[in-house]
C-alpha cells in the first residue's frame, strides 16, 4: 500500500535537494556503496538545504522511492544506515514500511523478514526517539502514515498517546499478520481484522527472488517469517518498557484491546507454529497476556525515599502492615462492627433506609476495606462474618430492656450480611455478563458467568467454623440451629429432609450429640440464596459424631408447611403451627401469598397472621420474600371488575388491619428498615391514611377474634406505622441546618422525600445486568406499580402535613369560631373532661381556659355524636384543643391528674392523635413560655425516691467510659421541676399500661419524648429516667444508660472526653476504667450486659458514643478534635512501641529494633487512622466529610498553631508517621462517604470533592503554599494519599482532572518519587496516556 509523500510547496528550488538525494541513492545501489559514505553525502546534501534532522520528509520520500521500484537487499542497508544516523525518524520508517511489507508478505517473504528485523532493532529503544527535536512533527506524521487518529476515533494528536498506538499497532499488525498467515484470522463483519486485508496478490515488476524458489522453500520461509513475528510478539509482552504502554492499551482503550485479546487468544489455541516453538508456548503467551491484565491489579509497588534514610512503602504497601504486626486482625474490620452496632439503634429505625440500603452502604464498606486492607476476597468475606457474629454475641445476655434486638441481630446476620455478600458477588457476575454482551464472540449466546469472588465466599465459610467462640448461638436460636445440623446430618446420612421437616423438629427428636451453632444457620442461608450447595455438608467438621443417627419420631411430628404445600385447609390448628414455624422456601411463602390474594376473607386474615408470624422474624432464608410480600399486600391495586363507588380498600380493612398490627413491633419495623423498603412500603401507608381517614365511623367488623375492626383503628395503625418511618416531630429546616450534618444512618427525612425514593427505585430498577440477577432471586408473584406516587395524591395527608409543620414552628392559625373544628374541639374537650365539675355548662376552648368545665350525661353523648366525623378532620381539631387543655391546666381550671388522664382519653379515641401530642408539646417547651411545673408528688408525679440515685449512676457510667463532668450534679435542696408541657407530655407516657396492644403506641412516642427530655435543661432527663424506672424497674439500668446521653448534648468538653476514650481503648493506649488491651472487644464491649455486682454495669466507649453522637448537635467541631486525638494518638503509638533512647538505633540500624519494627508502628497508625475516619463518617456522613477535606485539613497543614514538635530522630519518626496517619484518615474518609467505585455515588459529586483537595496538594507542591508542619509529615502525606489513591481508588484518579493529575505527577516528582508519579499517570485516563507513556520510557532512560 503507498503512501502519499506530505504536500510540499513545488518551488523548484525546495525540489533540488531531495532530487539530488534521490539521485545519490540510486547511485548507491547501482554502485553498492557504501551505506555509511551514502549517509554522509546525504546529510552534506541536506545540511546545505538547511534540512532539520531526522528529517521526516526525507523518510517518506526514500520509503517511496524504494518500495517497490527500486526494491534491494542494498536499500535495506541504506535505510538502516539511514535510520541508525538518525538521519530519518526509525519509529516513522517503521510505520512507513509496516504499511507496504505487512500487506505484501506473500510475495516479499524476505522483505518482510528484513523489516521484523529492524523492528526488532529500534522498537525497544523508545527512549531514543522521544527526545528529538522534530518529536511533535514525527509523531504527527506516524499519526497520519497509520491513520490512528481514524482507527482509534482520536480528535486531538498528541505524541505521547500517538507513540502508545504506534506500538500497540505494530504488534497488533504482527498478530493479525501471524493469524492470516496459518488461515485463523476471521474476516467476517463482526470480527473484522484491524490491520490485515484479505490477501490480494498484487502485480509486481521486478518481484522478489521469491519467484526462484520452490514451493517447499517458500513455505518454509513462510513459516519462519511466522515463527520470529510470534518471538517478536512475546518480546513486545516481555519487555518491562512495552509492557507498560500496552498496559496503558488495557486500561484506556478495552474496546480495541478487547478484539486483540480474543485474537491473541485465538492464537494461543490455534497456531501450529507456536506449538512448535522450542521455548515458547501457548502458556508463555497466555501468562504474558495475565500479567498486562493484573498489572494495574497490584497496583503501587513504589517505595518513598523518607528523611531519616528509612524506606517505607508507599501507596498499597502501607496498608498490608496491619495484616502481620502486632495488631489483631479483626480490628482491619473495625468500621463494619460499628456501622452494623450503628444500625441496630432503635431510635433510629427506618429513616435511614430512605436514602440508601443498609445492604448497598455495607458492600460499599466492605469493598472499600477490601482494597485498603490489601486482602483476599475469602478474608474480607470472613472480616465481615465474624463482624456480624460479634454483633450477636454483644446481644447474647443483654439487661432487659423495652426495646429488644436479638432478632434484629440475627436478621443482621442471616439475612441482611447474606444479602450483602450476594451483592458483592452478583456484582462482579453482572460485571462478567455485561463484558461478554460487549464482545463481538459472544452475541447471541446464553451466558452464565460464575466469578471468583463466589469460591472465595466458600474458603470463607470453611474458614469460619474455627471461630467456635464467635458461633455459640444465643439461647433463643438453639433450636434454630439444632435443626440445621440436624438437617445436614440427615442428608449426610443418605435420609435427606423434606421442605419444612427441618423445623418441625423438636429437641427431643435430635440425637444426643447432634447440636448446631451459627455456623450452621450462616450455611443454611447461603445454601437458600443459591450461593453454594449442599456439598457444604461434607466440610471437614460440618456434621458432628452423631451423622449417623436420625431423629427417630419426625413422622410423628406434624409437618405444617408439607401438609399445606399438599393441599391441607387452612384450620386454625394449622395457622397456628405455620405462624410460630418459619417458612424453609420460597414457595412456601408463595403459597402463602397466593392464599392472600385469592383466598376467601377469613383465608386472607389467616393468611396474612402467618405472614406476620415466625417466618418474617425468624425466617431469615425467607425473610426478603416475606417483607416484599407484605409490602405488595399493603400496597392493594384497585381490581379491573371493581365497580362499586366506596373505594376497594375499604372491603379489606380486615386484613390490612392483621398486616398492620402483625409488623408494628420494634424489631419487625426494624427489619423493614434494614431490607430498605421503606419507601416502597411508605407509599402504600399513605394510600391507607388517606382512604380510611376519610371515612366516618359508621361501619366496624368483627374478626374471628370477636374483636371489632374500625375504619378509624385502621388509620391509626397504620397512620403511627408510617409516622415511625421518620422523625416527624422535626422540622425540615431542623434537618438540614447550616451547622449539622447528615450521619449515614439515622437521618432524618420528609414523606415526600419518601415518594421521591421510592420512584427512583422502582423506575431505575431493571435495567442493569446485576439487577437482572436479582430478579432471578425474586418470586414471579409480585408485581410493584412503577408509576410515580407524589404527594399530591394524598391531599388529606399532604394538608395534615402542612399544618403538622406549622404547628412544631408554633405558627398556628386562629380558630374560626363556630366553624366545623370549633364543633370539633368543644366535642373533644367535653369527651376529655367529663368528669370535672359534673352539671356546669359543655366547655369551649374560652371557658375552659378560664373556667371549669363539665359534661353531663346528654352533653357527652352530644360531643360523641359531633365525633363521628372523618380521623383527618378531627386531627386538624388536635392541636387546638391541646392548647386549651394545657392553659386550663396552667391557670388551675384542670387539675394535672385531670389533663393526663384527659389526653390519655383523646390518644384513646384516637391513637393517631399521639402523633400531634408530640409535636406540639416539642414545639410548647421550645417556646419556653410557661411556667415549671413542680414535681412534688402533689400536683405531678415525684421522681425523688430514685433521683439521687440516678444521677449517680449517671455519673458512675461516664467515669467508666473515661469522662468526668465534675458540675454534673444538681443541689439536693432544689426541687425537681420540669417544663409544664413536658410534664404533661412524661404524666400520659406513664399512665400507659405496658400491653401488648398498646406497645407500639409508646414506642412512637417515646423517641420524641427523649428528644424533648434531652434538649432541656439539667436534670428534666434525670427526672424523667426516675419517674419511668419508678414504673419499670426492671428496666432501670437501661433507662439510666439512655439519660447519661443528654450529658453529651449540653457538655462538648464531655463528647472530647468520650472521643479519646475510644482512641485509648482501641488501640491500647493510658490507662482506661473499660480495657487496656485494645481492639474492637475495648471498643464495643458486650453492649448492654446484665447489672453488674453492688452497682451499675460499665458500658464500653464505642457503644455510649454510637448511641449519643446524633444529640450532640452543631457537629461540625468533631473534624478538629478528631484530628487532634489522631495526631496524639499517633505520638502516643509511637512512645509506647520503642523508648526515645532507642529510636535512633531503630533508624540506623534498618527496619527493626530488637522485637520492634516499623511497619508495626504503621499497623496501629492505621487501626487509629481508622477509627478516626469512621466515627467522622457516621457521626456526619458526607457533609462532615467534605467539610474535614475541603477545611480542616488544610487549614491544619497551613496553621502555626501546630501539636509540639518532638526534637531529634523521635521527632521526625513522629513527623512521618502522622503524615501517614493523616493520609490514612482523609482517604478512608472520604471513601466512606462516597465509595469507590462507580456503583456508589453520582461521579461529579464526589470528583469535585477530591478535586479540589488534589489541588491544594499540587498548589503547595508548585511552592504556591506555605506549610507550618513537619515537612516529613507534609512529604508523607502526600506520597501515602496519593499512593492510596493509586492503590486503592483507582476510579478518583480517573474522574480526575487531567491538567490536575499532571501537575500532581510533577510535584511527586520532586518529591523524588518518580514511580508513584508515573503510576497516577497510568491509571489517569486515556487524557493523561499520553503524559504518562513519555515518562515510562524517560525513567528507562534514566535507568
Amino acid at each position: 500500500m503507498a503512501t502519499a509523500v506530505p504536500a510540499q510547496t513545488i518551488d523548484a528550488d525546495e525540489q533540488i535537494p531531495w532530487l539530488k538525494v534521490l539521485r545519490q541513492t540510486d547511485l548507491a545501489i547501482e554502485n553498492n556503496t557504501d551505506p555509511n559514505l551514502w549517509s554522509t553525502e546525504i546529510t552534506s546534501t541536506l545540511l546545505s538545504s538547511a534540512v532539520t534532522f531526522p528529517s521526516v520528509e526525507l523518510a517518506h520520500r526514500l520509503v517511496s522511492h524504494l518500495f517497490w521500484n527500486n526494491h534491494s537487499p542494498t536499500a535495506w542497508k541504506l535505510l538502516h544506515s539511514a535510520a541508525s544516523f538518525n538521519i530519518i525518524p526509525p519509529l516513522l520508517l517503521i510505520s512507513l514500511l509496516s504499511t507496504r511489507i505487512v500487506p505484501s508478505r506473500e510475495l516479499h517473504p524476505i522483505a518482510y523478514r528484513l523489516y521484523m528485523e529492524l523492528l526488532k532493532q529500534n522498537v525497544f529503544m523508545l527512549q531514543s526517539h522521544i527526545y528529538s527535536p522534530n518529536y511533535q512533527k514525527i509523531m504527527e506524521s506516524i499519526d497520519d502514515v497509520l491513520q490512528l487518529s481514524q482507527v482509534y476515533s482520536r480528535k486531538v494528536c498528541e505524541p505521547g498517546v500517538v507513540l502508545v498506538e504506534f506500538v500497540f499497532s505494530i504488534l497488533w499488525q504482527l498478530l493479525e499478520a501471524s493469524l492470516d498467515d496459518e488461515g485463523l484470522l476471521d474476516h467476517g463483519p463482526e470480527n473484522k481484522p484491524r490491520w490485515i486485508s484479505r490477501s490480494n496478490a498484487m502485480s509486481i515488476d521486478e518481484p522478489d527472488c521469491i519467484n526462484g524458489m520452490k514451493t517447499e522453500q517458500k513455505e518454509g520461509l513462510q513459516r519462519e517469517n511466522t515463527a520470529m513475528a510470534i518471538e517478536i510478539i512475546v518480546e513486545f509482552l516481555q519487555n518491562k518498557m512495552t509492557l507498560r504502554l500496552l498496559s496503558l492499551v488495557h486500561r484506556n482503550m478495552p474496546s480495541h484491546w478487547g478484539s486483540f485479546n480474543h485474537q491473541m487468544q485465538l492464537l494461543a489455541s490455534n497456531s501450529s507454529i507456536l506449538k512448535n516453538l522450542k521455548h515458547i508456548n501457548a502458556d508463555t503467551l497466555l501468562s504474558l497476556m495475565e500479567n498486562i491484565h493484573g498489572f494495574g491489579s497490584n497496583e503501587c509497588n513504589t517505595t518513598s525515599k523518607l528523611e531519616s534514610n528509612v524506606v517505607i512503602s508507599a501507596g498499597s504497601q502501607i496498608y498490608f502492615a496491619g495484616q502481620y504486626y502486632g495488631s489483631s486482625w479483626s480490628s482491619l474490620w473495625l468500621p463494619i462492627d460499628l456501622i452494623l452496632e450503628d444500625a441496630l439503634d432503635g431510635g433510629q429505625v427506618a429513616a435511614f433506609s430512605a436514602i440508601e440500603i443498609i445492604t448497598v452502604l455495607i458492600a460499599g464498606l466492605v469493598k472499600i476495606l477490601h482494597a485498603v486492607n490489601g486482602t483476599m476476597w475469602h478474608k474480607t468475606f470472613l472480616g465481615l462474618w465474624i463482624a456480624a457474629l460479634r454483633l450477636v454475641q454483644r446481644e447474647r445476655d443483654p439487661n432487659e430492656r423495652p426495646i429488644p434486638r436479638l432478632d434484629t441481630c440475627m436478621c443482621m446476620l442471616l439475612s441482611i450480611t447474606t444479602h450483602v455478600v450476594t451483592n458483592i458477588i452478583e456484582e462482579e457476575e453482572s460485571e462478567l455478563i455485561e463484558e461478554a454482551d460487549s464482545s463481538p464472540t459472544n452475541r447471541g449466546k446464553n451466558k452464565q458467568a460464575l466469578g471468583k469472588r463466589r469460591g472465595e465466599l466458600i474458603t470463607s465459610l470453611q474458614f469460619l467454623g474455627d471461630y467456635e467462640n464467635l458461633l455459640t448461638p444465643p439461647q433463643a436460636v438453639l433450636t434454630e440451629a439444632n435443626q440445621a445440623a440436624a438437617k445436614a446430618n440427615m442428608f449426610v446420612s443418605g435420609n435427606p429432609v423434606g421442605s419444612g421437616s427441618s423445623e418441625s423438629l423438636s429437641m427431643d427428636d435430635l440425637p444426643m450429640n447432634c447440636s448446631g451453632n451459627l455456623w450452621h444457620l450462616i450455611v443454611e442461608a447461603c445454601i437458600a440464596r443459591n450461593l453454594l450447595d449442599t456439598s457444604a455438608y461434607f466440610w471437614p467438621g460440618y456434621v458432628n459424631a452423631c451423622s449417623n443417627q436420625t431423629p427417630c419420631s419426625v413422622s410423628k411430628h406434624m409437618d405444617g408447611w408439607s401438609s399445606l404445600m399438599k393441599g391441607s385447609q387452612l384450620t386454625p390448628g394449622l395457622v397456628d403451627v405455620l405462624a410460630a414455624t418459619p417458612a424453609s422456601s420460597l414457595a412456601e411463602i408463595e403459597k402463602i401469598y397466593e392464599i392472600a390474594i385469592n383466598g376467601s376473607d377469613e383465608e386472607k386474615i389467616s393468611a396474612a397472621t402467618i405472614l406476620c408470624g415466625a417466618s418474617l422474624v425468624r425466617g431469615w432464608n425467607v425473610q426478603e420474600h416475606t417483607l416484599l410480600f407484605i409490602t405488595n399486600l399493603l400496597s392493594p391495586i384497585c381490581p379491573p371488575n371493581h365497580t362499586e363507588t366506596e373505594n376497594h380498600l375499604i372491603s379489606q380493612a380486615p386484613f390490612l388491619n392483621v398486616l398492620l398490627v402483625g409488623i408494628s413491633s420494634v424489631d419487625c419495623v426494624h427489619i423493614f428498615s434494614l431490607h430498605g423498603l421503606v419507601p416502597l412500603l411508605a407509599a402504600g401507608l399513605m394510600l391507607i391514611c388517606e382512604v380510611f381517614g376519610s371515612c366516618v365511623p359508621d361501619v366496624s367488623w368483627t374478626v374471628k377474634t370477636e374483636e371489632k375492626v374500625s375504619h378509624c383503628e385502621v388509620f391509626s395503625n397504620a397512620f403511627t406505622l408510617l409516622l415511625r418511618f421518620w422523625r416527624f416531630d422535626f422540622l425540615p429546616a431542623e434537618q438540614v441546618r447550616s451547622n449539622a450534618a447528615t450521619p449515614p444512618l439515622g437521618s432524618l427525612f420528609s414523606p415526600e422525600f419518601l415518594l421521591l425514593v421510592r420512584n427512583y427505585r422502582v423506575a431505575s430498577f431493571g435495567r442493569s445486568a446485576k439487577d437482572s440477577l436479582k430478579l432471578k432471586r425474586l418470586s414471579k408473584l409480585l408485581h410493584f406499580s412503577k408509576e410515580p406516587v407524589f404527594m399530591d395524591s394524598f391531599p388529606k395527608l399532604n394538608f395534615w402535613y402542612q399544618q403538622h409543620q406549622e404547628c412544631i414552628a408554633s405558627i398556628r392559625s386562629g380558630l374560626v369560631p363556630g366553624g366545623p373544628v370549633h364543633q370539633i374541639v368543644d366535642a373533644l374537650l367535653s369527651m376529655m373532661f367529663r368528669k370535672v365539675n359534673d352539671g356546669s355548662e359543655p366547655s369551649t376552648p374560652s371557658t375552659l381556659g378560664s373556667s371549669s368545665s363539665c359534661g353531663s350525661g346528654s352533653a357527652l353523648d352530644d360531643a360523641l355524636m359531633k365525633l363521628k366525623v372523618s380521623a383527618w378532620d378531627i386531627l386538624k381539631a388536635i392541636p387546638f384543643v391541646l392548647d386549651a387543655s394545657l392553659n386550663a391546666c396552667a391557670y388551675g381550671r384542670v387539675s394535672t391528674r385531670e389533663l393526663a388522664t384527659g389526653l390519655k382519653d383523646l390518644a384513646d379515641f384516637l391513637p393517631a392523635s399521639l402523633v400531634t401530642i408530640a409535636s406540639y408539646f416539642k414545639a410548647e417547651v421550645t417556646r419556653g413560655i410557661w411556667k415549671p411545673a413542680f414535681m412534688n408528688g402533689t400536683d405531678w408525679p415525684s421522681p425523688a425516691a430514685n433521683l439521687s440515685l440516678v444521677e449517680q449512676q449517671i455519673k458512675e457510667i461516664l467515669a467508666a467510659t473515661g469522662v468526668d463532668v465534675p458540675s454534673l450534679a444538681v443541689d439536693g435542696d432544689s426541687q425537681a421541676t420540669l417544663p409544664l408541657p413536658l410534664a404533661a407530655f412524661v404524666s400520659l407516657s406513664i399512665t400507659y399500661k405496658l400491653e401488648k396492644g398498646t406497645g407500639r403506641f409508646l414506642v412512637l412516642i417515646a423517641p420524641a419524648l427523649n428528644a424533648l427530655a434531652s434538649g432541656c435543661p439539667w436534670p428534666c432527663m434525670p427526672i424523667l429516667t426516675s419517674l419511668w424506672i419508678q414504673k419499670v424497674k426492671r428496666w432501670s439500668e437501661y433507662f439510666v444508660f439512655k439519660a447519661s446521653g443528654t450529658v453529651f448534648h449540653h457538655n462538648r468538653d464531655a463528647v472530647v472526653q468520650l472521643l479519646k476514650s475510644c482512641f485509648t481503648s482501641t488501640l491500647g493506649l493510658g490507662s482506661t476504667g473499660i480495657n487496656n488491651s485494645g481492639g474492637i472487644g475495648a471498643l464495643l464491649g458486650h453492649g448492654l450486659v446484665s447489672q453488674a455486682a453492688g452497682g451499675i454495669s460499665p458500658v464500653a466507649p464505642g457503644i455510649l458514643y454510637l448511641r449519643v453522637y446524633r444529640s450532640i448537635g452543631d457537629i461540625m467541631f468533631l473534624n478538629k478534635e478528631i484530628m487532634s486525638i489522631l495526631m496524639l494518638s499517633v505520638r502516643d503509638i509511637a512512645n509506647s512501641e520503642l523508648p526515645k533512647d532507642n529510636v535512633k538505633k531503630q533508624l540506623k540500624n534498618g527496619m527493626k529494633f530488637g522485637q520492634v519494627s516499623l511497619p508495626r508502628y504503621m499497623a496501629r497508625v492505621k487501626h487509629a487512622a481508622l477509627l478516626g475516619a469512621s466515627l467522622v463518617w457516621i457521626s456526619g456522613g458526607s457533609k462532615l466529610v467534605q467539610s474535614l477535606i475541603g477545611d480542616t485539613v488544610p487549614s491544619w497543614f497551613l496553621s502555626a498553631d501546630m501539636l509540639e514538635q518532638d526534637g531529634g530522630e523521635s521527632g521526625v519518626l513522629v513527623a512521618m508517621l502522622r503524615g501517614y496517619a493523616l493520609a490514612f484518615f482523609v482517604m478512608l474518609s472520604a471513601a466512606f462517604a462516597w465509595g469507590i467505585d462507580h456503583y456508589s455515588v453520582p461521579p461529579k459529586r464526589r470528583a469535585r470533592v477530591i478535586g479540589l483537595h488534589l489541588e491544594f496538594l499540587a498548589s503547595t507542591l508548585e511552592g504556591n503554599t506555605s506549610l507550618c508542619c513537619h515537612c516529613a509529615t507534609w512529604r508523607t502525606y502526600v506520597s501515602g494519599f496519593v499512593g492510596l489513591m493509586v492503590g486503592c481508588t483507582p476510579m478518583w484518579v480517573r474522574e480526575a482532572d487531567v491538567e490536575l493529575l499532571k501537575r500532581l505527577s510533577k510535584g511527586l516528582r520532586q518529591l523524588d518519587e518518580h514511580e508513584l508519579a508515573l503510576r497516577l499517570l497510568e491509571i489517569g485516563g486515556i487524557g493523561v496516556m499520553g503524559a504518562a507513556a513519555e515518562m515510562i520510557i524517560e525513567i528507562e532512560r534514566r535507568l
